[in-house]
């Protein structure tokens, strides 16, 4: 994960990817000298480089999401304008070609919806002031890590699997998930959630509809 989001807030080329995981192992191996790492070769930095690329159509698509929402989202979110804002932030999505259910959505919807700013997905998006696409990479690489992290779960129900970070906001987001059933299945992966400690005040049937879009 640290050498695919990489270290200058933009897609890792070959060269810094390289060095980021040549940093990683390093360090690695140094705490925990018994390990065996995985994908520490060259096939593992091939690896790296596929998923960047696989993934940077998407993540251009959703950083232009995150920098259009900025403006709404910097501030908390009053009790009067949270309607007004999660629609926003559902057209904005459409128009991005996003669905309800992709993290980025739901966490902008939980930044809106939480009282007082305080969702761990406002923290993971990180709005601020002179929020740029740079910033909405940031964000986007931490929520990449937990996707892959479901596709891992999917692909490899049997083995034990985690994932270690030190953003307590991004640990909190995925508790606040309750994602569970995850499905590999004809190179797609499926999964079922109950966000509902993410999104307070929302109902089923108002869900459903962001859902359908």
């Amino acid at each position: 994960m640290f050498a695919l989001e990489g270290d200058a807030k933009e897609h890792p080329t070959a060269e810094s990817a390289q060095r980021s995981l040549d940093e990683a192992t390093r360090k690695l191996r140094s705490a925990l000298p018994k390990a065996i790492l995985i994908a520490a070769d060259a096939n593992g930095l091939k690896g790296i480089l596929g998923l960047i690329e696989d993934t940077r159509d998407g993540i251009g698509s959703k950083q232009d999401f995150l920098v259009r929402l900025n403006p709404a989202l910097q501030a908390p979110v009053g009790k009067r304008r949270v309607q007004a804002v999660c629609d926003e932030i559902v057209a904005t999505a459409n128009s991005f070609g996003l669905p309800a259910r992709s993290l980025v959505v739901l966490a902008a919807l939980s930044a809106a919806l939480v009282p007082n700013g305080k969702s761990p997905a406002k923290g993971v998006l990180k709005f601020k002031s002179g929020y740029g696409s740079r910033e909405a990479y940031n964000a986007l690489a931490d929520l990449r890590s937990l996707e892959l992290l479901m596709h891992i779960f999917a692909i490899w129900p049997d083995q034990p699997v985690m994932l270690c970070t030190a953003d307590k906001d991004l640990a909190l987001f995925w508790a606040g998930l309750r994602a569970s059933k995850f499905v590999h299945r004809a190179g797609s992966m499926t999964f079922e959630m109950d966000p509902a400690p993410l999104v307070p005040g929302i109902s089923r049937e108002q869900w459903l509809a962001w859902l359908k879009g």
